[in-house]
């Protein structure tokens, strides 16, 4: 057993830097309790019926929809989200509920049929308690869009959310408790990453999920391993933006502007290394730095900013270490690169030029305000360069020519990869990684029987 003074999780707002609210985290005697709470009332959670799981998962989309205003206020003040930005997201959190509560149904019902003069019955069965490690970029969709299918496909779960948004780990659980849920359906752990071992050890403990970084990964990975545990685990990711020839430029910079900044640039699949073909690679890399220069830094309850200030002091520590090494690897800084205002989280859009494979920025995500543009000489080289990283979700590939794009895309060896147009997801569409970034898949179907054990009856 792990002995580890306790911790004080502290809710901080970035503008402000005022304390929202602290918490003590848990003792470990307390944390088995909870882990074995949660296993009993699985018990009673995989006998349900389908009828009622849906039921209960379409009051939760309902209650999300009426607590929007709230629920965007606090990922506001805890993690720095555009006010009007977070109301998108947890509309789209909303739909994602929806989605799975009107399909599962018809992606877990079991199945018969007759092989080799056998009778078959084919069905899914539930896993027990899920231990999920959920990162703080997206507070409410990161952690709903992996609890739904979780918790629909009768497990139950425990939560370690992130350190610095404890105040929406308890809105979550209190919107379980408002929608009907059967207690400790879903539970909330404030605890320290101190105790990951002896929360993995947990006999009830049937499966390992994490969010973050690769050294997080890799610690959990090898402690999952250790206990014969499965896992889901994601980390880095290090997108492309290509750029083709006879693209209409001011179009291109607008996207690769609003692309970059999406969630003040710590999404996944915001597109971190932009690919310019050399003969537009002047004009764009001007045009791209004077835009990324305007953007308006501010109050991130104001509608009309665009830069909000970063979770926390790490993360400006964290951006300056990135962006010096990328200097010293002969990355050219066009703006601006140094804090707002000691006082305040802010940092502005910075803008690396002239990388190659060689620079570190080329092979390792920034998950903060930077961009790097890359020029390159011909097609061959442009999808040699989008290809050329471990950690890959998405692509995005702009041309005039749809059909050429199309071409192009077969080539990269991206998972998902979009034409004109943002990379995003969706609860109906595949959403998974390759290479170090994933080793499974998200959404659609195949989430859902993620977390189950496919069962054969032969007679």
């Amino acid at each position: 057993m792990n002995i580890y003074k306790m911790a004080i999780l502290k809710s901080i707002n970035p503008y402000t830097e005022e304390l929202n609210a602290e918490f003590e985290t848990l003792w470990i005697d307390d944390v088995n309790k909870k882990i074995e709470i949660s296993h009993k009332s699985y018990l009673l959670w995989k006998d349900s019926t389908l009828t009622y799981r849906k039921e209960l998962f379409l009051n939760l989309a309902n209650e999300l929809e009426k607590d929007i205003d709230e629920c965007a206020n606090l990922e506001t003040i805890e993690m720095w989200m555009l006010n009007h930005v977070s109301k998108a997201w947890l509309q789209k959190t909303v739909n994602l509920i929806r989605w799975f509560s009107e399909n599962f149904e018809d992606i877990l019902w079991e199945k018969e049929y007759e092989t080799e003069w056998l009778k078959v019955k084919e069905f899914y069965d539930s896993l027990w308690v899920i231990f999920w490690v959920a990162p703080w970029n997206f507070p409410f969709n990161q952690l709903l869009r992996a609890a739904v299918p979780n918790i629909l496909a009768w497990n139950t779960q425990v939560y370690k959310h992130s350190s610095n948004v404890p105040l929406t780990a308890l809105k979550i659980e209190e919107l379980f408790k408002k929608s009907w849920f059967p207690e400790w359906v879903y539970m909330n752990l404030f605890v320290s990453s101190s105790l990951s071992e002896d929360i993995i050890s947990n006999k009830y403990i049937a499966w390992v999920n994490l969010t973050w970084s690769e050294w997080a990964w890799s610690a959990v990975w090898a402690l999952a391993w250790k206990y014969i545990k499965p896992s889901v685990l994601e980390l880095w990711w290090n997108d492309a933006f290509l750029i083709l020839e006879n693209s209409d430029i001011d179009t291109v910079v607008d996207y690769a502007v609003n692309w970059r900044i999406r969630n003040w640039w710590q999404a996944c699949n915001s597109s971190k290394r932009i690919l310019v073909p050399s003969t537009m690679y002047d004009v764009f890399l001007e045009k791209y730095t004077k835009k990324m220069s305007w953007l308006v830094m501010w109050n991130p309850m104001d509608e009309k900013t665009q830069l909000q200030p970063l979770s926390t002091l790490w993360a400006i520590e964290d951006i300056e270490k990135q962006i010096n090494s990328a200097v010293k690897s002969w990355a050219l800084v066009t703006t601006w690169w140094k804090r707002v205002d000691k006082k305040w989280f802010f940092f502005p859009a910075t803008v690396l030029a002239n990388g190659t494979k060689d620079t570190s920025s080329f092979n390792e995500e920034i998950f903060w305000p930077v961009a790097s543009v890359i020029k390159y000489s011909d097609i061959d080289e442009a999808i040699s360069l989008a290809n050329w990283t471990d950690f890959w979700l998405s692509a995005c590939v702009f041309w005039n020519d749809e059909n050429e794009a199309i071409d192009v895309a077969k080539k990269l060896e991206w998972w998902m990869i979009f034409i004109n147009n943002f990379a995003g997801s969706r609860a109906s569409l595949p959403f998974w990684w390759v290479k170090k970034s994933w080793y499974w898949k998200e959404n659609w179907p195949d989430w859902l029987k993620a977390f189950t054990n496919k069962k054969v009856v032969v007679y």
